[in-house]
């Protein structure tokens, strides 16, 4: 019996540790691909074909991004999806946005991924195109991974 009741508690604790970031329900979200280059080393790693989906939300000023099966460094086994939610956005008259925001804790592979924090985030939205820098900061080894992103509307 005690057998079963750690199983049974195991598989809650799995199942919890499971969650997905809260979706924001809007028709405004853009998919845009195109080229990542994270600073690793002294080296630039750079990664094609990486899709980031742009999600603003309803009320205009805030958006989520979502980076899909990304490689922070070369020998990373897996990749992974990372977001980062609740960016500060300004929208232009000709449409254009533009967005910032710093110490973010980013959700990656079921939650908060708080080894990482996302410093210094700016970037802009403009004719089809997507382009933003940040920095990945790791707060357990102190020390940041430089990120860039530019892309085009899928």
């Amino acid at each position: 019996m005690k057998r079963y009741l750690m199983l049974i508690a195991a598989a809650l604790m799995l199942f919890a540790s499971c969650q997905e970031p809260p979706t924001i329900i809007t028709d405004q979200s853009s998919t845009y691909v195109g080229t990542m280059k994270v600073g690793y080393e002294g080296e630039e790693f750079d990664q094609n074909g990486i899709s980031v989906k742009a999600e603003l939300y309803p009320d205009g000023t805030t958006m989520d991004l979502k980076l899909e099966k990304v490689k922070f460094v070369p020998a990373m086994p897996i990749r992974i999806d990372v977001t980062i939610m609740g960016i500060p956005v300004e929208t232009a008259a000709d449409g254009s946005v533009t967005f910032s925001a710093d110490a973010v804790t980013p959700w990656a592979m079921g939650g908060p991924y708080d080894t990482y924090r996302v410093d210094a985030l700016t970037g802009c939205i403009e004719n089809e195109r997507i382009s933003f820098s940040l920095d990945f900061f790791n707060t357990k080894k102190n020390e940041g991974y430089p990120t860039s992103f530019e892309g085009v509307k899928k």
